[in-house]
């Protein structure tokens, strides 16, 4: 049989049937998993899209604000709305990724980054981050480097301003991976004159500062009226504001510190440097495989990504989900990886990277399903260590 025959890494291919089976698994899983929070109530997985502008202009608020209005206009019921919207962006985000993907040479080195256990099946293996607001942030900078050849140089900056608007007021943490989108901008037009990169960056610093020194100035002088925004949501929450996100508002920066520097004593600083290493290793080995283009250094992308990595760390000093923290930098790294790939703006040093003598295909792919669908990161707040195949291991012995 062919699975059996020996090939060299530089033959393999990933069907791209079995990647269209795990998409719908995976949104299958995730429809699901959303539902029960939704019928739950859930504090943070369907209470967060319910914040909205009806007690006074508020972070996060912006998606809930339009669904609120939506729910008031057309009187269908707003969890409803809120299940279909959220649901819309999942089948839109994994269309334009498989669209990005079916361009792609999926060899053996690229097969593991795309199951990496921290790409977009994690939205899929860890049931708490079914519904998050991340799925917002996913699927436009999936279009946006979908598309991102042909939008031409001077329209880029509406292009960002657009998803900075849109993200930043959804979840303010969002705000620390712009970085991302504008230093990848700058590499790739690097051939235009200093001006004209400014001219071009400068409404996108005014806008996103605009935005930044507003979120703030609400956080800290201008809270909103909780009274008034629970009144607009209480039918379809469990309580307001005990019992939802709308909470956090209530908090002090000094509540907020208090409650992450429980999370520092289970091994937080050791544990997630460790599963970082495991899971970015095989984009990592891609990256420093690379060899320079006509026009373009790999030193030069490798060292905007590490840059750009540098400025989300002021989310992990404010939160503690760190498991989703690392998954919204993998997701820039995968899909600016892609884009260069697709672009030709490099190539691979030879043909096989990993594996120089032959071995049987199935062999490829069980180190392909085992390093990416038996083992996950936990996304928060876990108190024992966690080792690769623990859960499995027990759940057979038990």
């Amino acid at each position: 049989m062919y699975l059996f025959n020996s090939i060299f890494e530089k033959d393999f291919n990933l069907n791209k049937f079995f990647l269209k089976f795990v998409f719908f698994v995976s949104l299958l899983i995730i429809s699901i998993n959303f539902y029960e929070w939704l019928i739950e109530r859930s504090y943070y997985e369907y209470s967060d899209w319910l914040i909205n502008y009806q007690g006074g202009f508020t972070r996060r608020g912006l998606i809930g604000e339009f669904l609120y209005i939506l729910y008031s206009i057309t009187t269908i019921r707003l969890d409803l709305l809120v299940y279909i919207f959220v649901m819309s962006l999942y089948i839109f985000f994994f269309y334009f990724l498989f669209k990005i993907l079916d361009k792609a040479k999926l060899n053996f080195l690229n097969s593991l980054i795309i199951f990496s256990p921290l790409s977009f099946i994690y939205l899929a293996t860890s049931k708490t981050l079914a519904g998050r607001k991340e799925i917002l942030l996913f699927l436009l900078i999936t279009i946006f480097f979908y598309k991102f050849e042909k939008i031409k140089f001077e329209n880029v900056k509406y292009w960002l301003i657009f998803i900075f608007l849109l993200t930043s007021l959804t979840h303010f943490g969002f705000v620390f991976y712009f970085p991302f989108l504008v230093l990848f901008f700058i590499f790739f037009y690097y051939r235009q004159t200093p001006k004209s990169i400014i001219q071009q960056m400068l409404p996108v610093l005014i806008a996103g500062l605009t935005i930044c020194f507003s979120l703030l100035y609400v956080t800290i002088y201008s809270k909103p009226d909780i009274s008034l925004l629970c009144e607009s949501i209480k039918e379809f929450t469990k309580q307001c504001p005990e019992e939802t996100y709308v909470r956090v508002f209530t908090y002090s920066f000094n509540d907020i510190f208090k409650i992450i520097n429980n999370f520092y004593i289970n091994n937080y600083i050791i544990k997630y440097p460790i599963y970082y290493v495991l899971a970015f290793a095989p984009i990592y080995f891609a990256l420093f495989n690379l060899k320079d283009g006509k026009n373009f250094k790999v030193k030069y992308l490798i060292l905007i990504l590490i840059a750009s990595t540098f400025f989300t760390f002021p989310v992990f000093f404010l939160g503690a989900d760190y498991g989703r923290y690392i998954q919204w930098q993998y997701m820039f790294y995968l899909l600016i990886y892609l884009k260069v790939i697709q672009l030709k703006l490099f190539k691979f040093k030879g043909g096989n990277l990993i594996i120089n003598s032959k071995i049987p295909l199935i062999l490829f792919c069980l180190i392909i399903f085992f390093y990416g669908f038996f083992w996950s990161v936990p996304h928060c707040c876990e108190k024992d260590f966690s080792f690769l195949f623990d859960k499995i291991f027990f759940k057979l012995i038990n």
